[in-house]
C-alpha cells in the first residue's frame, strides 16, 4: 500500500489482488428442509460424495464423513446429537439414529430403522427395514426387517418367553407359604 497524503491510501493493483471465491462443492449435496444443529461437520473425500435428502434433522456435534463410496441418508431421518456416520453408509428413509450413535463402512439402515444411542453399525452391517438395534449394542451381520436386538446384538426373545424378566413362573422363586426360612418370632 501506498500513501499519498496525510489520509490518502492507494490500493494496489488488480494484478496483486487474489480474490478467494467460494465453490459449490459437488461432492456434498443438501436436500430442501435439512436442519443441522450447531457443530455439524459434513465432509466428502475425493471421489466421494455427501447426500443428505429432504427434511433430515442432524443434531449437534454429528459428523457426517463420506469415504470410498456414497454415504447417503434418506429422507426425513433424523440423526442425534454427536452420531458418527463414516465411510459409504446409507441409510434409508424415516430412519432413527440416536445420540453418540456410529455407523462406519459399508453399513446399511433400511427403511425406518432404529439405531439406538451409543450403538454401532460395523462395516458389512444391515439393519432390515423397521428393525430396531438396542443401546450400546454392536451389529456386523444382516438383521431380518422387524427384528429388535439388544446387547448383545441377539435377537431379542419375544414377551412372555420363559427366562423373561417379566415372567412370573421362574423355578427360582419360593412362594410356598408354608415354607420358613427363619425361626418364628417369639411373643413375649
Amino acid at each position: 500500500m501506498e500513501t499519498v497524503g496525510a489520509d490518502a491510501v492507494v490500493p494496489p493493483p488488480p494484478a496483486r489482488l487474489r480474490l478467494w471465491r467460494a465453490r459449490p462443492r459437488a461432492r456434498v449435496r443438501i436436500g430442501s428442509g435439512v436442519r443441522l444443529g450447531r457443530g455439524v461437520v459434513l465432509r466428502a473425500e475425493r471421489g466421494a460424495r455427501l447426500v443428505l435428502g429432504d427434511g433430515v434433522a442432524i443434531g449437534d456435534g454429528a459428523r457426517l464423513e463420506a469415504a470410498g463410496g456414497e454415504l447417503v441418508v434418506g429422507d426425513g431421518s433424523a440423526l442425534g446429537a454427536r452420531c458418527v456416520l463414516a465411510g459409504a453408509v446409507t441409510v434409508g428413509r424415516e430412519c432413527v439414529i440416536g445420540d453418540w450413535a456410529r455407523a462406519e463402512g459399508g453399513a446399511r439402515l433400511d427403511d425406518r430403522a432404529r439405531l439406538a444411542a451409543h450403538a454401532v453399525a460395523l462395516a458389512g452391517a444391515r439393519v432390515g427395514r423397521g428393525a430396531v438395534v438396542g443401546s450400546y449394542a454392536v451389529v456386523d451381520a444382516e438383521l431380518p426387517p422387524g427384528a429388535i436386538v439388544g446387547l448383545p446384538a441377539a435377537a431379542a426373545k419375544p414377551a412372555g418367553a420363559p427366562g423373561d424378566p417379566g415372567d412370573q413362573t421362574r423355578a427360582n422363586t419360593n412362594t410356598d407359604p408354608g415354607d420358613q426360612t427363619r425361626a418364628p418370632r417369639s411373643s413375649a
